[in-house]
């Protein structure tokens, strides 16, 4: 029964892939015209440099507005002079915003206030109409309570404001609420800039994520998405074929062999049995919060305009996520690990006589760099150190989503960056991006716009099933790991000796001496005689010709003090010394005769 199943679910998966991969062959008709209208743009005389660009409103009376040509921080500046409580003013500044949807926005300035001030607040309103600000819909509130010199605000983000192309509108509005006399308020260095909410950007987590670049460059975008797009396919492809065999071996063993399928060499079976188990967990998280009557929030809000957006990021996710969360942070540190020690080991001798057999040692670390070098006979070293950097990639990888997604993702998100990190440790960080696109592009042929609700119904009940089919194979996960983990921790332990069952000695008697009679001389040979030589009856008959008796160890005769004068050598020195002439490994299996490497499986 758990065979079939087991074949169910991993056929469902499979096709569950195809529509993923699908959706991925279908994006670029939405992705690339996006990309053709990125723009972005920024207010005018920002700096207030000459008095242009901005209108004053002295919104009802109270209040004065000029413009300063100098006192500003530095240069010119926007002088509002209120003079009493309940006084207000505000500037006003039209700009255009073109390009593909959606918009992303920003704006700071430069506030100064002297004077008899008491309370007072700062109003920051975008929107598409001239009209007087609503203090109701402004982007940024700030309370001040007494003067104060030249002061830069916080960022003020406008996106929920610019939901299409067309004309805007910036207005710095000032109330004092409570005033004890005249109040002259300074603005200063108003910066609003805007662009389409899509770029290429390459960060590091350190362990938030650092931005290293970012680049709305239409050449550099469209070349980065071909790439992301390519390596998708190649992977995909790289690994269907690389492990066809293992594949067919995992389907085509025996009925009652479901250890083999579960442990199968296949990295999409891998692939396949980690999403299903994540997306359990993810799913039963959802499915509790909501009974507690928790919300869950999400950062994604899909319509018409941001698909392009959307898609390209699901898409650049599954590569990049994997690349600094499971590459950056596992691979880079393990494989400099491995570098460290096997030169140590290459400084005291341990690498071999072969010539460039210590630079091809050396340049074996790379392997961990990329991940699928973790092994079942891999050094006790080596798990201890993946063990490690999985979970602490996993931590880091599931705070990352706390900004956007809340408290409630961050553990989905771990147990994601274990299945994800497991991939990369067993099969490559080819498999961690193949399981992190599948469950991204999830929902991508719906969004794009084909098949329509029937195929989006499909989708998703195929979905609820997998996640279902999940709850087994997270079951099994957590039991394995926590057996290998067992394991390992048992390889550090002190071997415990074992009570002696070896008998009480017994005292020692010498044998009496034996009769026997004298012999009688055997009469002398002639030269001339050829008869065989006669046994004289006073000899004993020899024993028989035969091979040697078994040595008997009688532990009872064997002193309490006795010391073994031959102790094993350790490993990798003389006179016990192995390296694979093929890829330069220090271990190997004797079987036979041979020499066998544990990497390579060669004989040497």
């Amino acid at each position: 029964m758990l065979t079939i199943l087991w074949t169910l679910a991993i056929v469902a998966f499979l096709i569950f892939a195809v529509t993923d991969f699908a959706g991925l062959a279908v994006s670029p008709t939405l992705i690339i015209p996006g990309i053709q209208g990125i723009q972005s743009g920024q207010t005018v005389n920002g700096d207030l440099n000459f008095d242009l660009n901005w209108t004053p409103n002295s919104w009802g009376g109270g209040s004065a507005l000029s413009y300063e040509n100098t006192g500003g921080n530095p240069g010119g500046y926007l002088r509002t002079t209120l003079f009493g409580s309940g006084a207000r003013g505000f500037w006003m500044q039209a700009f255009r915003v073109d390009g593909s949807t959606p918009f992303t926005g920003a704006v700071r300035l430069d506030v100064e206030i002297s004077g008899g001030l008491t309370l007072g607040y700062l109003f920051v309103s975008v929107d598409s109409s001239p009209s007087d600000p609503d203090p109701n819909t402004a982007i940024a509130e700030v309370r001040f309570t007494g003067p104060m010199s030249w002061t830069i605000t916080d960022r003020f983000f406008l996106d929920a404001r610019l939901t299409d192309p067309g004309l805007y509108y910036l207005k710095i509005a000032f109330v004092a609420n409570v005033t004890s006399g005249p109040v002259d308020v300074g603005f200063d260095n108003i910066r609003l800039s805007w662009a389409t909410d899509a770029a290429v950007v390459l960060y590091v987590p350190i362990p938030a994520p650092y931005p290293l670049l970012v680049s709305r460059d239409k050449t550099l975008f469209l070349a980065y998405y071909g790439l992301i797009v390519a390596a998708l396919f190649a992977i995909g492809a790289f690994h269907a074929i690389r492990e066809r065999r293992e594949f067919w071996n995992a389907v085509r063993a025996p009925i009652d062999a479901i250890g083999t399928r579960l442990r199968a060499r296949s990295a999409w079976i891998a692939v396949g049995q980690v999403w299903m188990a994540v997306t359990f967990f993810q799913v039963a998280v959802i499915f509790l919060l909501s009974l507690a009557d928790i919300e869950t929030t999400t950062p994604i809000s899909i319509d018409s305009r941001n698909v392009w957006v959307l898609l390209f990021e699901l898409a650049n996710a599954g590569v990049y996520e994997e690349i600094a969360f499971r590459l950056l942070l596992i691979g880079v540190p393990m494989a400099l690990g491995s570098a460290v020690l096997r030169i140590m080991e290459v400084n005291r001798g341990a690498s071999g006589r072969l010539p460039g057999s210590a630079g091809r040692y050396i340049a074996g670390a790379w392997r961990y760099l990329v991940g699928g070098a973790i092994r079942h006979d891999s050094p006790k070293e080596a798990h201890v150190a993946a063990w490690a950097f999985l979970f602490a990639s996993s931590a880091i990888f599931g705070l990352a989503h706390l900004p956007g997604w809340g408290w409630w993702k961050v553990a989905p998100s771990m147990v994601a960056g274990l299945g994800f990190g497991y991939l990369f440790l067993r099969h490559g960080i080819g498999a961690a991006i193949l399981a992190h696109f599948v469950n991204d592009y999830i929902l991508a042929l719906s969004l794009e716009g084909v098949g329509g609700p029937a195929l989006e119904a499909i989708i998703s009940l195929m979905f609820l099933g997998l996640a279902i089919a999940g709850a087994g194979f997270l079951a099994w996960y957590a039991i394995d790991g926590w057996r290998h983990l067992i394991r390992l921790i048992a390889q550090f332990r002190p071997p415990t000796r074992a009570p002696s069952t070896r008998p009480p000695p017994v005292p020692y008697v010498s044998p009496p001496p034996t009769s026997y009679a004298a012999p009688i001389p055997p009469p002398a040979a002639t030269p001339s005689s050829s008869a065989p030589s006669r046994i004289p009856e006073g000899w004993s008959p020899g024993p028989a010709v035969g091979p040697p008796a078994a040595p008997f160890r009688d532990s009872g005769r064997i002193p309490r003090d006795y010391t073994p004068t031959y102790v094993a050598p350790p490993y990798g020195f003389p006179p016990v010394r192995f390296q694979c002439p093929s890829c330069g490994w220090v271990e190997a299996r004797y079987d036979a005769g041979r020499f066998t490497c544990t990497r390579c499986g060669r004989a040497a």
